[in-house]
């Protein structure tokens, strides 16, 4: 109940994906033996809103390097005890992922239709589906751990499931030949004899407003 209400403190709601995030990282404080809550790092598999929602459980962010995104397009996440190497992986029951999956179709379906219907039409609608995603929310609720997710012991490099230290602060600083911004040496580009930041090469696209 905790980490549920601390989710939209963090996500700013509860959707189906903070949720089943939040369960799935109560799920791992109970599988995975832990001294220190700091000693938990996790890698999850699909960038969604289930990465708030195991902040939320877990105490684990991107901002506190214990955190990674795993580009796996699955919903699911790799939980390791870095002090221990125990670690476990946490992924959906399938007629979980097909629920969920049905239901993100009809959102994205929703999204896309927003250009050509009146706000009146689209607070409708939107509403409809805020009955249907409470309702998944709820029944999932009544549900189990065993009854949701498969859990299975994994091994896994601690290291691979952490941000480097040298990512926390910039370890090897210079100017920008360009904007003068004080950055990290490994993240700049040198051209024409100048050693330059992502933007200033041109790799990242911000213009200042004057």
């Amino acid at each position: 109940k905790e980490a549920l209400e601390t989710v939209p403190k963090i996500h700013g709601h509860i959707c189906t994906a903070s949720y089943l995030g939040t369960r799935m990282g109560l799920l791992a404080n109970k599988n995975i033996e832990l001294k220190r809550k700091r000693d938990l790092c996790v890698g999850v598999e699909i960038l969604t809103c289930a990465a708030d929602g195991i902040a939320a459980a877990t105490q684990c962010s991107f901002g506190s390097g214990r955190m990674v995104f795993l580009d796996h397009g699955k919903f699911s996440a790799i939980f390791c005890n870095r002090m221990t190497g125990e670690a476990i992986r946490v992924k959906c029951k399938p007629e979980i992922d097909k629920e969920h999956v049905a239901y993100g179709t009809r959102l994205e379906k929703f999204y896309r239709s927003l250009d050509n219907v009146t706000m009146e039409e689209a607070m409708a609608k939107k509403e409809k589906l805020k009955k249907v995603e409470d309702a998944l929310i709820e029944k999932w609720d009544n549900m189990s751990d065993n009854e949701l997710f498969t859990v299975i012991k994994v091994e896994v490099d601690p290291k691979d499931l952490l941000y480097p230290l040298d990512q926390q602060y910039i370890p090897d600083p210079l100017n920008c030949d360009g904007c003068r911004d004080v950055v990290d040496c490994s993240r700049t580009t040198e051209k024409d004899g100048k050693r330059l930041c992502k933007v200033c090469a041109g790799e990242i696209s911000i213009k200042e407003l004057k």
